[in-house]
């Protein structure tokens, strides 16, 4: 993996309390969710895949300059999103609002 891919990792891994394993799907595994480290925005539909259905809170880490596609394209998924420092930009939640 790439240096600031594997540097991202290991920084959410800390964030949420658990182990970032590369080689494994999502990469991230904590007590406070899990996370699937990617480089580019267009990558969204394969990390929701490896992120899967089970509850809890599921993010993907971006660049920072790719979060603006990324919002959109997470927009009603329920899956959050935060840059490679570990930073929430956007919750992990159902994507549904409260009526």
């Amino acid at each position: 993996m790439a240096k600031k891919h594997d540097q991202a990792g290991r920084v959410v891994a800390k964030k949420l309390g658990g182990q970032y394993d590369p080689t494994a799907s999502p990469d991230v595994k904590g007590k406070q969710g899990r996370a699937e480290v990617k480089t580019m925005a267009s990558e969204i539909p394969k990390a929701k895949q490896q992120l899967g259905t089970r509850p809890g809170k599921a993010y993907v880490v971006l660049p920072k300059p790719e979060h603006g596609k990324a919002r959109d394209r997470l927009r009603g998924s329920g899956v959050g999103l935060m840059n490679y420092k570990g930073e929430i930009t956007k919750r992990s939640g159902t994507g549904r609002k409260k009526t």
